[in-house]
């Protein structure tokens, strides 16, 4: 019963979250999306570089 609890907590936590996402950024979300992709991408590939580095494959 603790987990079912938690589990609906959790969802509706995740829907309210995706909601105001939405609602606040409106015809902006989109390119909050994308930003937070390529940042993420960027961040990604500087780690492996570095990872490489040190493995002294690269």
């Amino acid at each position: 019963m603790k987990d079912r609890i938690s589990l609906l907590l959790a969802a509706a936590v995740c829907a309210g979250g995706a909601w105001a996402f939405w609602h606040f950024l409106g015809a902006n979300a989109a390119d909050a999306l994308l930003t937070m992709v390529v940042l993420t991408l960027t961040a990604d590939n500087v780690r492996l570089r570095r990872k490489l580095r040190r493995e002294g494959k690269a």
